[in-house]
């Protein structure tokens, strides 16, 4: 009886300690797993999470120069970044105001004006700008922007019944001293009016007449950690320089700039 009581305490004190190694065996199964996971979305060889991901950028600056196929952009803080250019030229924008003495016959224009509906213009044309063609493959939206015709414009509710805004894209025919020019949209010949206080632009799907300090606006994607190296889904130009049509003396930022964005 004497045995019996002994070896049955005893085991009631194995019982007893069991819990207590369960509770322990748990806490020390989580402590490894959540080390492990830990670990394992650390990529090795960087000190935070996220590193070497793909990240969205817009950045603005000054344009530095062209070196070695890629564009160098000195940013608002003064840091040099280097940008690798978009693959075609709907990637480029370059835009400088240009004076009466740039208009050369057969350039390509667009611009925005309002008229009736048998096309005759019910207002002078406030903004004119001239393009260069390209022979990159446009999607429909892009059309309107480059392939000659009469688009429908702006809506606008201010416009008296019948006339309606249209956006206008052709070849440039001519033009006189008083504002007036001839326009060859698709198989539409039209005259309008250039308004008095109307703005002349260019706009160019190449950097050939970019210069350092110009302003530049990219909007593309890098990789962490470095956002210095940059790769462009468009490049922004603009200028305040006045074109005159004597630009032989233009610097380009991009040598073979001249060449993107050329028709075949």
């Amino acid at each position: 009886m004497i045995k019996r009581t002994g070896l049955f305490s005893h085991s009631r004190q194995h019982f007893a300690i069991w819990p207590h190694l369960v509770c322990w065996v748990a806490m020390f199964c989580g402590v490894v797993l959540v080390d492990v996971r830990v670990h394992a979305d650390d990529p090795p060889g960087f000190v935070f999470k996220g590193a070497n991901q793909n990240m969205n950028i817009e950045l603005e600056g000054k344009l530095a120069g062209y070196k070695q196929g890629m564009l160098l952009v000195t940013r608002d803080d003064g840091v040099e970044v280097s940008v690798k250019p978009p693959a075609d030229a709907l990637g480029y924008d370059f835009q400088a105001p240009i004076e009466v003495g740039f208009l050369q016959r057969g350039m390509m224009v667009r611009f925005n004006g309002n008229f009736s509906k048998a096309g005759v213009p019910a207002d002078p044309i406030e903004e004119l700008t001239v393009f260069m063609p390209v022979s990159e493959k446009l999607a429909k939206k892009q059309a309107a922007d480059f392939v000659p015709g009469i688009y429908p414009g702006d809506k606008k509710s201010n416009l008296p019944d019948g006339v309606s805004n249209y956006k206008v894209v052709g070849k440039l025919m001519g033009w006189d001293a008083t504002g007036q020019i001839a326009v060859q949209a698709g198989r539409r010949p039209l005259r309008v009016q250039l308004g008095e206080e109307a703005t002349m632009n260019l706009r160019l799907n190449q950097l050939s007449l970019a210069q350092p300090g110009d302003t530049v606006t990219i909007t593309g994607s890098y990789r962490l950690p470095d956002d210095t190296k940059v790769i462009a889904k468009m490049v922004s130009v603009t200028t305040d320089r006045v074109q005159t049509g004597s630009n032989s003396g233009s610097k380009a930022a991009d040598p073979k700039a001249a060449e993107r964005g050329k028709p075949d």
